[in-house]
């Protein structure tokens, strides 16, 4: 028998708007993502909808939380491509490292190194956050 092969590069990503979809994920992306997409709850940060802009967006917030998903086995070339998505390079979102209480088969939550998009400094500017 011989053993998957495990993609040392692979991501996760903790998602909490549009990307929750998976058909928008696959559309952004380009591909179907063959990935898993697990509950997921990120501790210590607050979900913000603001109506001078159309997408919602995460906060530091101790002691509050966002609940979301997290997406499995994302390639490098694929946050290349989210990161265009969120406009990373031009400071509206900024992608930064987490740790996310997540839900699979069991019953008890595991906790998953993470990536997830925050405001970035020009959204955080244009919203007064």
């Amino acid at each position: 028998m011989t053993q998957p092969e495990w993609n040392a590069d692979a991501r996760h990503l903790f998602v909490y708007g549009s990307l929750v979809q998976p058909t928008r994920l696959d559309e952004v992306l380009g591909h179907r993502h063959p990935g898993e997409r697990l509950e997921a709850r990120l501790a210590d940060f607050r979900r913000v909808v603001e109506p001078s802009y159309p997408y919602p967006f995460v906060v530091a917030a101790p002691g509050e939380s966002v609940d979301g998903v997290l997406l499995m086995d994302l390639t490098a070339y694929d946050l290349q491509v989210l990161d265009r998505y969120e406009e990373v390079e031009s400071g509206v979102y900024r992608r930064e490292p987490v740790e996310v209480e997540a839900w699979g088969c069991g019953a008890r939550p595991i906790y998953v190194r993470a990536d997830t998009y925050v405001a970035g400094p020009v959204l955080a500017r244009s919203t007064a956050i």
